[in-house]
C-alpha cells in the first residue's frame, strides 16, 4: 500500500490551486498522483483510490458541491431558488423533472412546489430549459468559436446567479450576471450566423430588446413572444451597476427564469436539441406559463 496522509492532501490543494485545477477535479488527481502505478479502478481495483478521494473530500467539501455535471442553472418555487446541476447522462434513461432538481422522491419535489400545478409546470420546464442550453450548447461544439465564447459566458453567468440566489440576502448584484445571460446568448445567435462581435459596440451594444428583435428576424420560432416579454421586463441593467434596481426577489428570481429560458430559446434555433417542444405537447405540465403573470387584485368584499 502506498503510504499517505491528510498533510499529503492538504499540500496537493495547494499545489491544485496555483495550477488552476477545478475543484471537482481534485480528489481524483490526487488519487492519481498519490497512487501513481498503483493506481487502478473497477473491479479488482485499489481500494485506496475511494479512501484518497473520501478522505479530500470530506477535508474540503467544496469539491462536491462545485461540481458542474452537464450544466448549472435554476428552478423556483416562488421566490425561493434551487440550484439545479443538471445529470450526465450515457446511454438512453429518462430523468423526471424532481429528479433532476435535486429532490429525493416526486412527493418531496411536489411539497415544494406548494402542491401548486402552476409552480410545478414552471419547475418542470425550468429543467427542459436548462437540458436545452446545456446539450444544445453541446451539441454546436462544432460551430462558431466566437459564437461559443459568448455562449460560455453566458452559461458563466448562469451559474453565478445559480449560485447566488438561493441564499442572497440582497438581490441588487445578481441583476448583472442575469441580464449578462440574456446579452451574450442572443449576440451568440446572431454572431453563430455571421454578424461581426466587433459590431456590437456602442450604444445599442446593450439594447436587449434590439438584440431580441433582430434575433426574432434572423430565426423566427416559437419562443419569441416569450423572449420579447423577458427582455421587456429586463431592468436598464448599465444603471443598475451603479444603483439598485428596486426589485424585489420574486421579480429577480423571475428575471433569472426569463433569461435561462432565453439563452436556451437562443441554442434551440440552431441545434436539435429541444426537450422544450416535448414537454409543450400533450397535457400537464403543458402550456407553459408567463414568466411574469398579472397578480390578481383582491376583490372588495
Amino acid at each position: 500500500m502506498t503510504p499517505w496522509t491528510k498533510n499529503d492532501l492538504q499540500r496537493l490543494d495547494v499545489k491544485y490551486a496555483n495550477e488552476g485545477v477545478h475543484l471537482h477535479q481534485r480528489p481524483f488527481r490526487a488519487a492519481t498522483e498519490l497512487l501513481g502505478s498503483a493506481f487502478v479502478l473497477g473491479v479488482g481495483g485499489n481500494p485506496e483510490v475511494q479512501k484518497i478521494t473520501a478522505a479530500y473530500e470530506a477535508m474540503f467539501p467544496e469539491t462536491n458541491a462545485s461540481w458542474p455535471g452537464a450544466g448549472i442553472g435554476l428552478a423556483a418555487s416562488v421566490d425561493r431558488v434551487r440550484k439545479v446541476t443538471l445529470p450526465v447522462v450515457f446511454g438512453t434513461c429518462a430523468i423526471q423533472a424532481w429528479q433532476a432538481t435535486g429532490f429525493e422522491s416526486a412527493e418531496e419535489w411536489w411539497d415544494w412546489c406548494r402542491k401548486d400545478h402552476d409552480i410545478g409546470s414552471q419547475s418542470s420546464f425550468a429543467f427542459a430549459d436548462l437540458h436545452d442550453f446545456a446539450y444544445g450548447l453541446n451539441e454546436a461544439q462544432e460551430g462558431s468559436a466566437e459564437a461559443l465564447t459568448l455562449w460560455r459566458m453566458a452559461r458563466s453567468n448562469l451559474e453565478d446567479a445559480a449560485n447566488t440566489l438561493p441564499t442572497t440576502f440582497s438581490v441588487d448584484s445578481v441583476i448583472q450576471p442575469i441580464c449578462m445571460v440574456a446579452e451574450l446568448s442572443l449576440k451568440g445567435v446572431l454572431v453563430w450566423d455571421g454578424t461581426d462581435p466587433k459590431s456590437f459596440k456602442g450604444k445599442d451594444g446593450h439594447n436587449l430588446k434590439l438584440l431580441a428583435d433582430r434575433v426574432a428576424t434572423a430565426r423566427p420560432h416559437r419562443d419569441d413572444p416569450f423572449v420579447a416579454e423577458v427582455v421587456a421586463n429586463l431592468p436598464p441593467y448599465v444603471d443598475s451597476r451603479y444603483k439598485p434596481a428596486g426589485l424585489t426577489r420574486l421579480a429577480v428570481v423571475r428575471l433569472a427564469m426569463g433569461v435561462q429560458f432565453t439563452a436556451a430559446s437562443t441554442l434551440r434555433r440552431i441545434t436539435s436539441t429541444d426537450f422544450a417542444a416535448e414537454m409543450e405537447t400533450g397535457g400537464w405540465p403543458a402550456p407553459r406559463r408567463p414568466f411574469f403573470p398579472v397578480e390578481r387584485k383582491p376583490q372588495a368584499v
